[in-house]
Order: structure tokens, then C-alpha cells, then sequence
């Protein structure tokens, strides 16, 4: 072979090997190259058909997508570059680019399809799906459902765990949290919960679960390595909740050390100490709180208000509401961190 057909073949194969690592890429939803990031909340609006899109560090409306119906459980992926939305009404799981603020996918999931998690390497999105008592796992580089893992009767949440190892989901009829192997999709362990339970959320050491249950204001707290509830924390008000208006969600800051919990019947968010569960201190947000997430660096806290249709800002440190955004017809789920812009 001549030099000049050496050099063109050796041109060819490194422009298809390109080819192929620019396939991979976009399969693997990685970082596009000299991308910027922003930190944005998505807000779904489950009255609604969409979500809201807000600056958190403006408090700032920056867009409304439209979905589905009944949006319910929103998740970022971690890269930044994918945002998912799961529909209720339409037993869908919807991707969104946060370039264009878009929809580019719809995939069918389910039924009833609850909150989602993502995972570490963002190949696959985990939605439980509450009226088909299973966990679908869906491969986002097909687009399909991989395969749909039974996990108890009407699973709620579904979270992954701070070292990307398992995928934890309520089961709301059978009272308990599922583990999962976040790998092999099978089920680990099973911790009783002894009531109704509703939304997680764990320490950024991995050693705790505070689980927030019907009934209480306030929540359990779960020791995973004993896969155990070893404690409850009161908040002492209202001393008798109302069915479905008792705390509701929670959040821990990145640093761990607080814990904030959202009060559906007294409108307040209640700041606890990890350590000593001492209660810190309240914030008066809008009506009906219903969830709540954190800013990356942990100076902002973001709570959506299903009574009232709006969003507070929260500035973490300060303990008071620096902003208030109008959203859609009840908002229900949040998230909040850095997307590719």
C-alpha cells in the first residue's frame, strides 16, 4: 500500500472511531463540550399539564413546559443534561432538555407513575408506578422499559442512595422501604415501617433514613445498616393532624446537618438538628407545603405550596423567605440543581 492510500485509510478509520465516540456520548447523555451550567428548580404542577421551570437565586419564573397529565415526580440527571417528569394521568415518563426547556421524549411506563430516581451514571430512570405495584426501570438510551420490578403494593418514592449503590422506594400499602441493588435491580432488604409512609430522605453519610409517615407531624428515623426505625421525632404541632394534611416532605441540607420538614396544616417549614433532632427553628412558607429541595451549595431552600400555587425561597441561613414564584395548579414535586444550559 502506497503512502497516500495509508494516509486516507488511517483518515477513515479515525473519522468513524469519532463517529462512533460521538454516538456513545450522545447515548450516555454526557456534558456537551463547551456547555454552560445553571441551577434551576422544575416544579410539576399536578392540576395542571406541565411543569415550571424557576431561578431559584432570582426567584425567577423561567419557563412552562407542557407534559402531561397529572404531572407528579420530577428527577435531574446527574450530569445536568436531562430533566424527567413522570405523568399520572397518562402513565408516562417524559425527558426534557433543559437547553430549549422542551420535551423531546414520551415514554410509556405504567401505570400511575409516581416519583422517579436516577441513576449515578444516568443510563437508567426508576419510577414507581403506584397502581401497578412495581418499580419500572426505564433504559434512556432506548427509550423502553427494561423491565418492571414488583416491590410491594402502591410504591410511592423511589431515591437513590448517596453512594449510588441502592435504590430505595416505599411501599405505602405493605408499610415499608424496599432496598435495591442499583446494578442488578434486585431487591436487598425490606425495612418494616410499622405505618402509611410518604417521603425519605437520607443523611449524606449513608447511615440514616428520616421517613416522614400519615398521621405524624414529624417523622421516623430509620438506621440502615440495622434496617431499623430506632426513633421518632414530634414536632409537638398540631397535636392532631388531619388525614392527609400532616408533615409531608423533607429535606437534608448538602452539609447534613440540618434536617427541614414541611407542615401541610400550619403552612411552616421546621428546621431539626441531625445530631440531636433539637428543633432549630420555623419558617412560614405558603399554603399546603408540600415538598422540599436544596440549591447545590445549600444556601437557598425551595418549597412548592400546593395551596396557594406558588413557590417559596427560602434563604437558608438567614431562616426566612427571600422570594415567592407563581407556578402552576398545585404543585406537588421539586427539583432543584445544576442543568446544562
Amino acid at each position: 500500500m502506497n503512502t497516500r492510500k495509508t494516509v486516507r485509510v488511517v483518515a477513515i478509520l479515525a473519522l468513524a472511531l469519532g463517529l462512533d465516540t460521538l454516538r456513545s456520548t450522545a447515548q450516555a447523555g454526557t456534558r456537551p463540550e463547551g456547555s454552560t451550567k445553571a441551577v434551576r428548580a422544575f416544579v410539576t404542577n399536578f392540576g395542571g399539564d406541565g411543569v415550571s421551570v424557576i431561578n431559584p437565586e432570582r426567584a425567577q419564573p423561567v419557563a412552562n413546559i407542557k407534559t402531561g397529565s397529572k404531572p407528579h415526580g420530577v428527577a435531574i440527571a446527574p450530569d445536568g443534561t436531562a430533566v424527567y417528569v413522570s405523568n399520572e394521568g397518562d402513565g408516562t415518563l417524559s425527558i426534557i432538555d433543559p437547553t430549549k426547556n422542551a420535551v423531546v421524549a414520551t415514554i410509556e411506563v405504567g401505570r400511575s407513575p409516581n416519583q422517579i430516581a436516577v441513576s449515578a451514571d444516568g443510563r437508567y430512570v426508576f419510577v414507581t408506578l403506584n397502581g401497578a405495584d412495581g418499580l419500572a426501570v426505564v433504559d434512556v438510551a432506548t427509550r423502553k422499559v427494561s423491565k418492571v420490578v414488583p416491590v410491594g403494593r402502591a410504591p410511592h418514592i423511589a431515591l437513590r442512595s448517596p453512594d449510588s449503590r441502592t435504590i430505595y422506594v416505599t411501599s405505602e400499602n405493605d408499610m415499608k422501604l424496599v432496598a435495591l441493588d442499583a446494578l442488578t435491580w434486585q431487591i436487598t432488604g425490606e425495612i418494616p415501617l410499622f405505618a402509611f409512609p410518604r417521603i425519605p430522605a437520607i443523611t449524606p453519610d449513608g447511615k440514616k433514613a428520616y421517613q416522614t409517615i400519615r398521621w405524624l407531624n414529624g417523622c421516623l428515623v430509620v438506621d440502615l445498616a440495622k434496617k431499623a426505625v430506632v426513633d421518632r421525632i414530634a414536632l409537638g404541632e398540631p397535636k392532631f393532624p388531619v388525614e392527609g394534611k400532616d408533615t409531608h416532605g423533607l429535606g437534608i441540607t448538602p452539609d447534613g446537618k440540618q434536617l427541614w420538614l414541611t407542615t401541610q396544616t400550619t403552612d411552616v417549614a421546621t428546621i431539626v438538628d441531625t445530631h440531636d433532632h433539637r428543633i432549630l427553628g420555623r419558617v412560614f412558607v405558603g399554603r399546603d407545603p408540600n415538598w422540599i429541595d436544596f440549591t447545590p451549595d445549600g444556601r437557598l431552600a425551595v418549597v412548592s405550596n400546593t395551596g396557594s400555587n406558588d413557590v417559596s425561597i427560602i434563604d437558608v441561613a438567614q431562616r426566612k423567605v427571600v422570594g415567592t414564584v407563581k407556578v402552576g395548579p398545585s404543585p406537588k414535586r421539586l427539583a432543584v440543581g445544576a442543568v446544562v444550559q
